[in-house]
């Protein structure tokens, strides 16, 4: 799919055409030859847990507005990985988790995402638990047995696999 919403060159300004050019049509310059890649976002997932209960965030924006999805955000150019995924956890929920292991990568070829997963576990259990912005609208802890529906097909692979990794029943 191409995103048809860069319409101009960016070194010249010249109207791009769509073109094949690296084994796919992308948006070529016909005056000096700049190409466009779109280069895929970068998030992090991170599976925060406690005891055998993990953290889940109800959504509060598109896609999946009110279902339940783990706490996740953009990387920042220049920025760890686990710096953001502890950055995310921190901005979304006020709590302050110790990143303790990967998860997995995750990719789709109709997904502009790739997602980094980490495990991460809260640091101190008297932390105050409260969503701290607007894409999230509520926080809970789930117990393993009794997770809600969750939003994203992906959602329910990381989910089987963070348990594999920490040997959790299934």
């Amino acid at each position: 799919m191409i995103d048809t919403r860069i319409r101009w060159c960016p070194a010249c300004g010249a109207a791009l055409e769509i073109l094949d050019r690296f084994g796919r049509q992308r948006p070529v310059c016909p005056r000096c030859g700049y190409v466009v890649f779109f280069d895929p976002k970068v998030v992090v997932v991170t599976v925060v847990w406690q005891g055998e209960q993990v953290l889940l965030a109800r959504r509060n924006m598109e896609p999946a507005r009110g279902e339940w999805s783990f706490i996740s955000g953009y990387v920042d150019r220049g920025e760890m990985v686990e710096d953001a995924a502890r950055r995310e956890v921190c901005e979304e929920t006020g709590l302050t988790v110790s990143v303790d292991r990967l998860v997995g990568v995750y990719s789709t070829a109709e997904n502009p995402f790739i997602l980094i997963v980490f495990s991460a576990e809260l640091r101190d259990e008297a932390q105050t638990l409260k969503a701290q912005d607007d894409e999230v609208s509520e926080l809970m802890f789930f117990a393993l047995d009794a997770l809600p529906t969750l939003a994203f097909p992906t959602d329910t692979q990381i989910l089987h696999d963070w348990r594999t990794l920490r040997n959790a029943p299934q």
